[in-house]
Formats: structure tokens, C-alpha cells, sequence
């Protein structure tokens, strides 16, 4: 643990050993400070951070249930995970990215069918291409059972770990909505709610911070119309977003985490940890410990059918999970409350999104209310319009309100950015606000004066932009780093 001092000296000495006496030694001693600020610090916590994921890594490992038999998921080009991600190359993915993985029952249905009412449509949207989850379990597994946010029957999530622990199990529910159709895609999401967010006992006694009542996180996804492919998945894990597609590569903002696997098809396969709940797109080193400590996850479209999830550490395979809507949340999101009151509200403190013309500041909720919680703690659980990504160009409320944009800025796309349905903008606004907000919103993305945006004649039916004019910031390599150390140390 003494690297830093030693980096930190043998910066200052190498100036000496160089120039020797023919310089003045505060030359020197300024030589050897900006040496260590460019290198030698930045190597220094490199190293740090390297040293936190072993030492994480040992502390988060998870024994293999000795009485499972692991199962290895076939696929229909003859895969075999053999080798660990992400030292696979693009080869040893299958070509045609689809994986079985145990429990999966092929039951043959019909496509989506346009013709019908848009509701309907988009019920059989949100079934079609509703994800397959591997779910790893941790030592307090009724936490780790992804549920609806009103299973207790109440709109209060104040009380819903102890109505959680009256009950002794919870639902396997999955929250899914069409938040918007394009001239050229849907777009869907589905949150993965949790009762609470826990951690190993040595974690939570070094910081308030990695717990607290309910958790939510979850992921977006674009499918195109003319394919009706799944071309960008996009998930939240603690406080970043981690993409996934075909193809592994990007031209935008952002850097792809890995490629997408699918299950019969369309079902995109997620991987979710256990305890912190973090989501991200599975890759195939996840198969190789089915067995240890996980529950595979796939909607039960009969309820007759559904096999509930055992409230235990056990590895099952044919779990099923029900859909919900968002819509709730949308007509309650202007409907909050300051943290710590004794209110009965869904969401705690707020977002502020602009001001009407009248004055009146338009504000939604900006974090689930709960009981236990650090208050200032960036791991509060929140609502997909809340998630905020520090490291990319998108504002707080444009992921969720404005998908087609933010996909075209983390991808380089040009997507449609024509609405022809936008499931939030509409539900929690009225007109003349849902053109305040997205004006608001889109001027703070483009840091340029509103009068840029006066030819859209109504931003929620904008044409593609323009891309943001570059700004300098940190490299993608820099980013694609950080997704590591997130993901390791989540």
C-alpha cells in the first residue's frame, strides 16, 4: 500500500537524475510535480481502483450450491461458453445471437399484429420482446425478487419492507410500458423494482450509503419497424447507463458494453445482480455459473402457469413474472413530498423541469419515498425520468421523456425523432407544459439559446437534430474504464 508514496518520490527524482546539477532545484522539484500530475497520479489511482476490485471481488464472491448440477444453455450455432467474457472475440458470440437457456419452453405465438388498437398492439409489443432475466441471489433473497410497487395494494412504498417482511414473499412482477412510437421504431421499458437495496453486513458498516428501502432499475430498448429487430438496449446500472446491440460498436457518445443476446428470438437475456440490483445486457462468461445462487425469470403470458420464485438462495430456471404498467406512475409523478414527512405519497422531493408562462414552476418527483435512506446518497432509488448519467450528454428527464434524441446521441445514429406516441410526455403533462419541458431540456442538451429550437414547430414532434457540437471532455476509452470499475465494483 506505500505504491503512492513510491510513485510520488520517484517522480520528484527522476527530474534530478536526469538534468542532474544543471538545473535549480525548484526547477526540478517543478519538474517532478508535473510529472506526478500527469502520470504519476493518474497511475496511482489506476492501481488504487485495480486493487479495490480484487479485494471486492473476494469479499462479493458467492459459494456454488453443491447440490445444483449446472446446466449450460445451448444455441442454434453449437455455442459453447468455454472461453471468459470479455476475452471472447466477436467469433465466439453466436453468429445469429440467440442462446436456450434452462427452462425455456417454446410456445409457439403470433407476432405483434399492427391492426389492432393501439392499446392491444402495444400489449402484445410489450409480451413479445419482454426480457428474459438471470437473476443472481444474495444472502437476503426476498430482496432480490423484482415486484410491483403497489404489491401490498397501497400507493405508499413507505411501508412496503414491512408489509414485504409480513408477508414472507412478494410477486415476481416486471414494470413495462411502450413509452413511444416513431415514424421508424417503438420503444419500450421495462424497471425491475425491488423492495430493497442491501449489501454484505462489512459494506454496510462502512457506509450508510449502500442501502436502502426500494430499488429501481431497468432498461430501454429500440426496436425498428422495418425489421422489427431489437437494434439498441440501453440499461441502468448504479447511476450509469450501459448499452448493448448487435454489433459491439458505436459512433456516438457513449461506448457499447457488449453485444445483445436474445432468447426465442426477441427476448433480449439481462443479467441482474443480486444485492445492488445493478442491470446490465448478459454476455456469455454469465453462463458460465448458471448454477450458483441464480433464478432465470421469463414472463408467464398464462397465469395459470406462473411458477413463483422460491424465497431462498436455490437456482431455478422456470421462474414467470407478471407485467405491470407504468401509467400509475405517470399520473402520480406530479404527486410528492420533501423527504422524511410523514406523508403517503409515491415519490419524495423534485425534479424542476422549467416554468410555465404564468410563473407556476413545473416540478415531478424525483426519488421513491421510503423510510431508510441516506438522504444525500446518489443510490436513492428513482424513476426512470430521474436517472441521470453524469458522464453523457443527456440531462436529467431526456432519457426517459425524449428516447429517440438520446439514442441518436449515445449512438450516432439518426433515428426518427417524429413522435407519433410518447407515453410519459402525455400522461404527466398537459400541453402547454410538455412544450416548456422538452424546450428546457433540449436547450440545457445543446447548451445554445432557445431561439435555435423557434423552427420546431412543436418539440415532441421534432425532426432528427443536429448532433451536439463537440465539446471537450473525456475520451471514450476514459468512459469504457469506468464502466468497468462501476460494474466491478457495483
Amino acid at each position: 500500500m506505500l505504491f503512492p508514496i513510491t510513485i510520488y518520490r520517484a517522480c520528484l527524482w527522476l527530474p534530478i537524475r536526469l538534468r542532474g546539477n544543471r538545473g535549480h532545484s525548484r526547477v526540478n522539484t517543478a519538474l517532478g510535480l508535473l510529472l506526478y500530475g500527469l502520470i504519476g497520479l493518474p497511475l496511482s489511482i489506476l492501481l488504487l481502483l485495480e486493487m479495490l476490485i480484487v479485494i471486492n471481488t473476494q469479499l462479493m464472491a458467492q459459494p456454488m450450491d453443491d447440490d445444483e448440477v449446472p446446466q449450460q444453455p445451448l444455441s442454434s450455432t453449437s455455442y459453447n461458453p468455454t472461453h471468459h467474457w470479455p476475452g471472447r472475440t466477436l467469433e465466439e458470440w453466436p453468429s445469429d445471437l440467440q442462446v436456450t437457456l434452462p427452462g425455456y419452453v417454446d410456445k409457439a405465438s403470433q407476432p405483434p399484429d399492427p391492426t389492432l388498437p393501439r392499446d392491444q398492439f402495444y400489449d402484445q409489443l410489450l409480451a413479445s420482446y419482454s426480457p428474459t432475466i438471470l437473476h443472481k441471489m444474495g444472502h437476503e433473497p426476498l430482496w432480490d425478487i423484482p415486484t410491483d410497487i403497489f404489491f401490498d395494494g397501497d400507493t405508499d412504498p413507505r411501508n412496503n419492507v414491512s408489509n414485504a417482511l409480513s408477508l414472507g414473499t412478494v410477486p415476481a412482477v416486471v414494470h413495462g410500458e411502450v413509452i413511444a412510437e416513431t415514424h421508424d421504431a417503438y420503444y419500450l421499458t421495462y424497471m425491475l423494482y425491488h423492495v430493497k437495496d442491501y449489501d454484505l453486513p462489512v459494506r454496510e458498516a462502512l457506509s450508510d450509503a449502500t442501502f436502502h428501502d426500494g430499488d429501481n432499475e431497468g432498461i430501454q430498448l429500440r426496436i425498428d419497424k422495418a425489421s422489427m429487430q431489437v437494434t439498441l438496449v440501453e440499461t441502468w446500472f448504479h447511476n450509469r447507463f450501459f448499452l448493448c446491440n448487435r454489433t459491439g460498436e458505436s459512433q456516438g457518445t457513449e461506448p457499447i458494453q457488449t453485444r445483445s443476446l436474445f432468447e426465442g428470438g426477441t427476448h433480449i437475456v439481462l443479467f441482474v445482480q443480486s444485492m445492488g440490483h445493478g442491470v446490465r445486457c448478459a454476455n456469455p462468461a454469465d453462463f458460465d455459473e448458471l448454477a450458483s445462487n441464480s433464478k432465470i425469470l421469463r414472463l408467464a403470458s398464462d397465469p395459470d402457469e406462473l411458477i413463483a420464485p422460491g424465497i431462498d438462495d436455490h437456482t431455478e430456471y422456470n421462474i414467470g413474472y407478471q407485467l405491470a404498467s407504468l401509467k400509475p406512475w405517470y399520473r402520480l409523478a406530479k404527486t410528492h413530498a420533501d423527504s422524511g414527512n410523514n406523508a403517503t405519497t409515491l415519490f419524495e422531493d423534485t425534479i424542476l423541469l422549467g416554468t410555465d408562462p404564468t410563473g407556476r414552476e413545473i416540478q415531478i418527483g424525483k426519488f421513491f419515498a421510503a423510510n431508510d435512506f441516506e438522504k444525500r446518497a446518489w443510490s436513492r432509488p428513482k424513476p426512470p425520468w430521474a436517472w441521470d448519467d453524469r458522464w453523457d450528454d443527456i440531462p436529467v428527464g431526456l432519457w426517459h421523456f425524449h428516447p429517440a434524441l438520446t439514442f441518436n446521441s449515445h449512438t450516432g445514429e439518426t433515428y426518427s425523432e417524429q413522435y407519433h406516441h410518447n407515453a410519459p410526455m402525455s400522461l404527466i403533462f398537459t400541453a402547454d407544459e410538455r412544450y416548456t419541458v422538452l424546450t428546457s431540456l433540449l436547450t440545457e442538451h445543446y447548451h445554445r439559446a432557445p431561439q435555435r429550437l423557434a423552427r420546431k414547430t412543436h418539440p415532441v414532434n421534432r425532426q432528427p437534430s443536429l448532433p451536439p457540437a463537440k465539446k471537450p471532455g473525456i475520451g471514450i476509452q476514459v468512459k469504457r474504464y469506468m464502466n468497468y470499475v462501476i460494474h466491478s465494483l457495483g
